[in-house]
């Protein structure tokens, strides 16, 4: 099985199961500009069936526009549409998760910009590795790029 690593931007908010045992969302990647002089996006449908991964991540770090990279295997998955075809899809199992913009970075940009809180996603109260809040990531960015 060959392994995938795609970068992109949520075209919107993930959909999480209740339970956390399953997440879908979808990257985006602008690649040119067409003769039309409008962008030319490729998309890519991304389902990770990790709990863990889904809620300490997904669910509290990922929103529309939000970047990430993934790395995974394709599969098909066979499903029937409402009006009874049968149908294939191709989808990125997620094995690894980067994100690059947490949607806390971008709240918390917009609390200090004056604006507020669209109160989506509750802020995260224990700041573990996977969690951490923008306040105690910030410094450590700013180390890396120096």
């Amino acid at each position: 099985m060959q392994t995938m690593v795609f970068t992109g931007r949520l075209a919107a908010d993930p959909q999480i199961s209740d339970d956390f045992g399953k997440a879908i969302f979808r990257l985006i990647e602008k690649r040119s500009v067409d003769a039309a002089g409008k962008d030319r996006l490729v998309g890519v449908n991304c389902v990770s069936w990790s709990s863990g991964l889904n809620e300490k991540v997904i669910a509290r770090g990922m929103a529309q526009g939000c970047e990430a990279v993934v790395t995974g295997v394709f599969v098909d998955t066979a499903y029937e549409t409402r009006d009874g075809q049968a149908r294939t899809a191709k989808e990125l199992v997620v094995n690894r998760l980067t994100l690059l913009d947490w949607a806390e970075d971008r709240r918390a940009d917009g609390a200090r910009s004056g604006q507020e809180d669209d109160g989506e996603t509750p802020p995260v109260s224990d700041p573990t590795p996977e969690t951490q809040t923008a306040s105690t990531r910030t410094p450590r960015r700013a180390a890396r790029a120096a």
